[in-house]
């Protein structure tokens, strides 16, 4: 019984230490959230709002802060109240014993205060922003106003700058001099809202009427005076060439003079307008065609005296190419009765000779018109320079051809040289293949012999013709240098392989008395050596069966032969 009653007296004492605890907790959290209110109230945003009343606002801009007030009004009377009524709530029940409600109504205070928080916030930044628009809404009428003044000065000042454009210039002055009157005085009334409409479109509009001023003096200088200046020389610079006797290809030139003339004054007109951007654009092309203009004048000035240097020069080098071509061809006709030519250097002579008479009739024609005062000296220059582009070619050519076909006599003297020396070569192989008295030769020798013989024949029957083609019989000159070179390969063959057989068999014929191998051997090859002529087969056939019966002795005598 005595521990059911200490068991009751500990829980008892938890449930008291717990409520004292939750209610100096909830006390401590419930003062916070007051103070947090009362920081709201101290901001003291009704005094802020009478401030307010100082901007003397009108129309929809006093519509607006009215509603801002009755909205602050309704959180101070209303949601600052219904947060003291709930505290002193909260306060009460703190006594008793109802945890769950007192947490609810803790936590819902709590709200309350954070939306009022979050309501004075916005009131209190919208008030600012009705003092932003009013001190920048004052600032611009200050400076519109100085802005207004400084143009209207400048428009009065140098009114001289800008032609027939003043005039709409300050009519577009005048129509934002009246809207900035209705700013200026919705300011002054604090009526921002409809203000702002204003100033919008107020700023745009200056905006582009500082552009207009800032860029139609230049336009209209360039316009009014530089082009009308440029026009007046080009038009005096053109009558005075005529007189000096220029032509031109580019049409009639005083008449491109009247028509941009046309365009100047068309353009000044739309600059009356202000039409900046299609006189910016007319602009360009003016300054194109004049420029176009002037450098049709200057090239023709520029080229005259390049045309009187260039003539003489161009003259000289035609007569020297045609007697170039007369002596190439002169030569060409001579060595053409003694020597093929292969290459067309006749006919590329003649075609030559056809590009320099052209070149001729052309230079004379512009010596003509130039006579006749009717050349226009830029087309001259051009076509003369070009001349002198292709006779520099046709020298180079004519060089060509003469060094092409200035050796063919000297080719033909070393050919005949060669020749000779071929047929002393080819007399000298004869001799010596007959001074090794060898019962005959071999069938494919003397195929080969006869044939490079003939091709000997045949060169020296060419190269005695009365007309002779150098090219070809270089050709022939190294095909038979190349038979030669072999035909005497193959004569050491036959002389060293018959030496090589004799030797090899007198030594077999000591031992064919003893050695049945040897001796029919000895006798198969004394008749390839004796009736077949086949003077390797013989020295194959012997030295076979001696390496055979005395091993070496071939290497031997095959050392001794060529002296090793």
């Amino acid at each position: 019984m005595l521990q059911v009653l200490i068991g009751l007296i500990i829980i008892a004492a938890i449930i008291v230490g717990g409520l004292y605890i939750f209610r100096k907790t909830t006390t401590n959290r419930v003062n916070d959230i007051k103070a947090k209110k009362y920081r709201l109230v101290e901001l003291h945003v009704e005094q802020e709002l009478q401030s307010g009343l100082k901007m003397s606002l009108t129309g929809e801009s006093l519509e607006e802060f009215k509603q801002l007030q009755t909205s602050f009004d309704q959180i101070r009377n209303e949601q600052f109240k219904a947060i003291d009524e709930l505290a002193d709530n909260i306060a009460r029940e703190i006594k008793g014993i109802n945890v769950i409600k007192t947490q609810s109504d803790v936590k819902m205070l709590d709200n309350l205060v954070n939306v009022a928080q979050h309501d004075v916030t916005q009131t209190r930044e919208t008030l600012n922003d009705f003092k932003k628009i009013d001190q920048k809404h004052r600032q611009a009428v200050s400076k519109l106003e100085k802005k207004y003044q400084e143009l209207r000065k400048q428009l009065l000042s140098q009114n001289f700058k800008f032609g027939d454009s003043i005039d709409n210039l300050e009519d577009e002055l005048s129509k934002l001099e009246d809207e900035f009157d209705k700013f200026s005085t919705l300011t002054t009334n604090g009526d921002h809202a409809s203000a702002k409409e204003i100033l919008a479109t107020l700023e745009v509009n200056t905006n582009h009427l500082e552009s207009l001023i800032s860029v139609i003096p230049g336009l209209y200088k360039k316009l009014q005076s530089d082009y009308a200046d440029q026009l007046a020389e080009l038009k005096a610079g053109y009558t005075k060439l005529v007189g000096d006797d220029f032509n031109f290809n580019d049409g009639n030139i005083e008449t491109q003079i009247a028509n941009v003339e046309t365009q100047r004054v068309a353009v000044l007109g739309k600059l009356a307008d202000l039409d900046v951007d299609a006189v910016t654009k007319a602009d360009e092309t003016i300054e194109r065609q004049i420029d176009h203009l002037y450098e049709l004048m200057q090239t023709e000035i520029d080229s005259r005296p390049q045309v009187t240097e260039i003539m003489p020069q161009v003259s000289k080098f035609i007569i020297h190419a045609q007697n170039q071509n007369h002596e190439l061809m002169l030569e060409l006709d001579r060595l053409g009765q003694n020597y093929t030519l292969d290459h067309g250097e006749l006919e590329t002579a003649r075609g030559l000779g056809e590009q320099i008479r052209q070149l001729e009739k052309d230079y004379q024609n512009d010596l003509n018109a130039i006579e006749a005062k009717q050349a226009v000296d830029s087309d001259i220059l051009a076509r003369q320079q070009e001349a002198l582009v292709q006779l520099e070619q046709i020298e180079k050519q004519q060089t060509e051809i003469n060094d092409s076909v200035s050796g063919l006599q000297n080719d033909e003297r070393r050919a005949k040289e060669t020749l000779r020396q071929f047929a002393i070569d080819i007399h000298g192989i004869k001799r010596h293949i007959e001074g090794l008295n060898l019962p005959g030769l071999p069938k494919a020798y003397l195929e080969y012999f006869f044939v490079v013989s003939d091709e000997i024949k045949k060169l020296d029957s060419d190269i005695n013709k009365i007309k002779i083609n150098m090219e070809d019989i270089t050709k022939q000159l190294l095909i038979v240098q190349s038979d030669l070179e072999t035909l005497e390969e193959q004569t050491n063959d036959v002389k060293d392989s018959a030496q090589l057989a004799e030797r090899l068999l007198q030594y077999a014929n000591r031992l064919r008395e003893n050695n049945a191998e040897v001796e029919a051997a000895v006798q198969k090859a004394q008749k390839l050596f004796d009736e077949d002529y086949d003077y390797s087969a013989s020295l194959e056939t012997i030295a076979t069966v001696l390496d055979k019966v005395e091993p070496g002795s071939y290497k031997r005598l095959e050392d001794n032969y060529y002296g090793k």
